[in-house]
């Protein structure tokens, strides 16, 4: 009986060893040279990375690599991405580089897009700044599978002013795909009810920020001048913006003719009453917020830019009041 006691304590002790000489050996990298960019592939669990690793001779033993991670996977998980790995790292190490996100650094360009720009301006900047050619950005704006998987009608008004980064690997349509995403984005949870109040569709939403976005100058007048448009709308009066006029003549002008304003185009809002058939530009967040929370409370009708250099504009809720602004802001 004590034999067989001895027998057991004994094979006890060679397993404890054994286990323990083991977990010494897996926790030792193979060490034979071997240096491979390990890729993380989205939505893998730690247990098909840890067999990857193994597969790929990066760590000894994925049961090891398992356990060792089970003590940290609520805190740190692991990311997905490409990693530059060697055979000579400890797999601890090796599992950090991955929860940390420790990914191969990309090259990346970058490409600012101000408020106010029209497609082919926005386009030219993108295909510049991201040495994209031309052609292919323009075959994507007349892609209509494409503008239809975004979910918009045309680029106009779509290409959000913002400053990008973007890998240099990134393909075209993921560059573009990015831009209007992140417009998008930029309507409030609320846009809906908001929308309700105004009367206008997502699109027309757009096309009146986009007029607000060339309008306005004054950030607190944003929202003032896109009651005004949603004034004149609301009593089928004909918008008057210069600015629909300017795009129609294919050029801003900073003063417009009689004839300027007589231009035959269904941008031209001093002959077509209602909006625009399309975005003029591509608004910024203030405009688009202006456009779903117009300031409507002063009914104001008319507004003529005071002409200081303060970019600010004299309102006025009858023509003969927007007469007098005129005559003061020519003085």
């Amino acid at each position: 009986m004590k034999r067989t006691a001895v027998y057991v304590v004994a094979g006890v002790l060679l397993l404890m060893l054994a286990m323990s000489l083991y977990s010494r050996w897996c926790s030792y990298p193979p060490g034979q040279g071997k240096e491979c960019v390990f890729e993380v592939k989205s939505g893998w669990g730690a247990k098909q990375i840890a067999g990857a690793l193994a597969d790929s001779g990066m760590i000894r033993s994925e049961f090891y690599f398992l356990w060792k991670y089970s003590a940290i996977q609520d805190s740190a998980p692991l990311q997905a991405g490409e990693y530059l790995l060697n055979d000579s790292m400890l797999p601890d190490s090796i599992m950090m580089t991955i929860a940390r996100g420790e990914v191969i650094p990309v090259a990346t360009s970058w490409v600012t897009l101000a408020p106010g720009l029209v497609q082919e301006q926005s386009l030219s900047a993108i295909s510049s700044s991201l040495d994209i050619e031309r052609e292919v950005l323009d075959s994507l704006a007349f892609d209509s599978v494409f503008l239809e998987e975004l979910g918009i009608v045309s680029l106009e008004g779509y290409l959000y002013p913002e400053t990008y980064e973007f890998a240099d690997s990134l393909s075209p349509s993921a560059v573009i795909s990015r831009i209007v995403q992140t417009g998008l984005q930029k309507f409030t949870e609320n846009a809906a009810e908001l929308m309700e109040e105004t009367g206008l569709t997502p699109y027309e939403t757009i096309i009146l920020a986009s007029i607000v976005e060339r309008e306005a100058m004054a950030d607190e007048e944003y929202p003032v001048i896109a009651g005004v448009f949603i004034s004149r709308l609301r009593r089928g009066m004909r918008f008057e913006s210069c600015a629909t006029v300017q795009y129609a003549l294919g050029e801003v002008r900073e003063y417009l003719t009689y004839r300027d304003i007589e231009v035959e185009s269904p941008y031209n809002t001093y002959l077509h009453a209602g909006l625009p058939p399309g975005p003029i530009c591509s608004p910024g967040e203030l405009s688009i917020n202006s456009a779903l929370n117009p300031d409507t409370l002063e009914v104001y009708l008319y507004f003529v830019s005071k002409g200081d250099g303060s970019g600010t504009h004299y309102f006025s809720r009858t023509y003969s009041e927007h007469l007098a602004n005129k005559r003061r802001a020519s003085q």
